[in-house]
């Protein structure tokens, strides 16, 4: 069986990470996958060539009759049984494609709703274009796609209510490659090491510098803890549009000393298994892959009060969820926390706890059996 699966870029984010993973799995399912993007040259593409992967490049545009027209001639060149797009909010004209071609299309839904720049949300008149070009995808989407899949709960409302009932919509939640986490070398390089050395609090968080990802109040929140005085030390782990920014707040809040930005970084095991606690202070996220990572790693988390956060780690933890936008509630929840920690209430017990939950839900095998299942059903009919 063939699945042409499109995504935007092999870089290391929650959807290609998680897609690798996935691969040796649907191999032994005798499903081989083609990945079509839109940019060459991300961190993990090299690894995809080597797992055997064909990978094909489009040009994305912003006309869905083009990106229409640009699937179908693929298509056509190649003979595929089943269609996966990764673009959860604009896969509408993907749709159309296939539904000429009579080709199962499957559209996963990977985050709680689609980010627009702050400019344009401002703006009276790109709002309207912005809903309108929304609007016109999920028309196509609803319409022609065999399956829709939330990779969680609130992310499938995009496209459901509470009266929805339809094997339309499926239910897979992320999954984590354990074992790959447990392999990876614990060793610091020694420059981190002496970062830390005199670390009371070590603080981590790992994800691209975006907006969604909200480090601008994270250093917030860090600063409000003072942290010099606290010999409190924060990690963060990731490249992106935002990194100058993020480096430039930390040198005006006078911060330097105690931020250490470790760029892009494959193995994060290292970090988490330095790290007092992880803090993720998302705006909006599909499901927190690096949420249920740091709790396989055994790091309490705190993180904002999404309900897709809920949904990704113990409820033990939900008690130090905090509003995104509330610098006070941030720092708040993280003060508690630490002094949870040193109390020893968040125990091994607790810790044993949490990880055992993302055991339960979160395997990368769980994920893999149940897109095997998927494609070969509607790829047979």
């Amino acid at each position: 069986m063939r699945v042409l699966t499109i995504v935007s870029k092999l870089d290391i984010g929650g959807i290609e990470k998680t897609l690798l993973s996935c691969l040796p799995f649907l191999n032994k399912e005798s499903i081989q996958l083609t990945v079509c993007c839109y940019a060459k040259g991300g961190h993990l593409e090299q690894q995809y060539k080597d797992a055997g992967t064909e990978i094909l490049y489009f040009k994305r545009s912003r006309v869905p009759f083009y990106d229409a027209v640009q699937l179908y001639k693929i298509l056509k060149s190649g003979k595929y049984d089943v269609v996966h797009s990764r673009f959860g909010f604009t896969s509408g004209a993907f749709a159309i494609a296939c539904k000429w071609l009579s080709i199962p299309f499957i559209v996963s839904v990977h985050s709680e709703r689609y980010f627009a720049k702050p400019k344009r949300e401002g703006s009276i008149v790109l709002s309207a274009i912005t809903r309108a070009y929304l609007g016109t995808h999920k028309f196509f989407t609803l319409r022609y796609a065999t399956r829709i899949i939330g990779h969680s709960k609130t992310n499938l409302q995009y496209y459901t209510n509470s009266q929805t009932v339809s094997d339309k919509f499926q239910l897979i939640y992320n999954g984590i490659d354990f074992s790959t986490l447990a392999r990876n070398s614990p060793v610091l390089t020694d420059e981190v090491s002496r970062f830390i050395a005199d670390s009371k609090c070590t603080f981590l968080h790992i994800g691209s510098f975006r907006e969604p990802k909200n480090h601008l109040f994270l250093i917030d929140c860090f600063k409000a803890l003072n942290p010099i005085q606290e010999k409190y030390k924060l990690i963060l782990v990731g490249s992106g549009s935002l990194f100058e920014q993020v480096r430039r707040k930390v040198a005006v809040e006078g911060l330097e000393n105690c931020v250490y930005f470790a760029g892009v970084d494959q193995n994060i095991t290292r970090y988490l298994l330095n790290a007092d606690l992880f803090f993720f202070p998302s705006i909006y996220e599909g499901l927190g892959n690096v949420l249920i990572e740091a709790q396989y790693m055994k790091v309490p988390v705190c993180a904002s009060g999404l309900q897709p956060h809920h949904e990704a780690t113990h409820a033990y933890y939900h008690q130090f969820f905090f509003d995104p936008y509330d610098v006070n509630d941030g720092a708040d929840k993280l003060r508690r926390m630490i002094k949870t920690i040193r109390s020893e209430e968040i125990n091994d017990a607790v810790i044993g706890d949490a990880q055992q939950f993302v055991l339960d839900n979160f395997t990368i095998e769980r994920m893999a059996g149940n897109l095997a299942t998927v494609y070969k059903a509607i790829g047979s009919k």
